[in-house]
């Protein structure tokens, strides 16, 4: 059983490390979260039941770490020299990049909650219901945050002409619905 524990936990390194990514949005942090989910889940290894879903499982281990250092940092002080290198440094200018940094931004300014389902669905390819055990909520949750996050990512990144679009106004010489029609012909004769 251990050495197909371990597999498992091989295997799932990469998808979790985007995870990680796509929480931290910092690649030493996401190291650190990766290394202190493995880390934990080696340990609780004897609590993991095999023919479980162990996706979710790391999941949920990584986003409770994540809340972990959330709630440590807030206590610790960050040095300046952090934050004068961030605000100095260019990213490059390829389209690709320029794309790759609006889309991080567009999610930076989605809810925790529909980042994350963002990232779970969408990204790491999770079902609804891989995604609601990991996130510790019902399917229609995970279906609803799911919409709005996209609904909301359209909107920040195409701007609200994708709203005007969606819904034609009506036309002014247009037909009435053929009920009123009828019912108009009848009251003209």
């Amino acid at each position: 059983m251990a050495s197909e524990f371990h597999k498992l936990l091989v295997e799932n390194l990469p998808r979790m490390r985007a995870y990680a990514l796509m929480l931290t949005r910092n690649a030493a942090q996401a190291d650190d979260l990766l290394q202190d989910m493995a880390f934990h889940a080696l340990r609780a290894q004897g609590q993991f039941q095999m023919g479980t879903n162990f996706v979710a499982w790391l999941y949920r281990i990584m986003r409770n770490d994540f809340v972990t250092s959330l709630r440590k940092a807030k206590r610790a002080p960050k040095p300046m020299d952090e934050a004068l290198e961030q605000t100095l440094s260019y990213g490059a200018s390829q389209d690709d990049a320029i794309m790759v940094n609006q889309v991080h931004a567009a999610m930076g300014q989605l809810p925790m909650s529909q980042r994350e389902v963002l990232m779970l669905v969408c990204a790491s390819g999770l079902s609804y219901e891989e995604a609601a055990e990991a996130m510790n909520c019902s399917v229609g949750t995970v279906k609803s945050r799911l919409w709005r996050a996209r609904a909301q990512m359209r909107k920040i990144l195409m701007g609200d002409e994708t709203e005007a679009a969606a819904a034609p106004a009506p036309e002014k010489d247009a037909e009435p619905p053929r009920g009123r029609k009828v019912q108009a012909e009848l009251r003209a004769h």
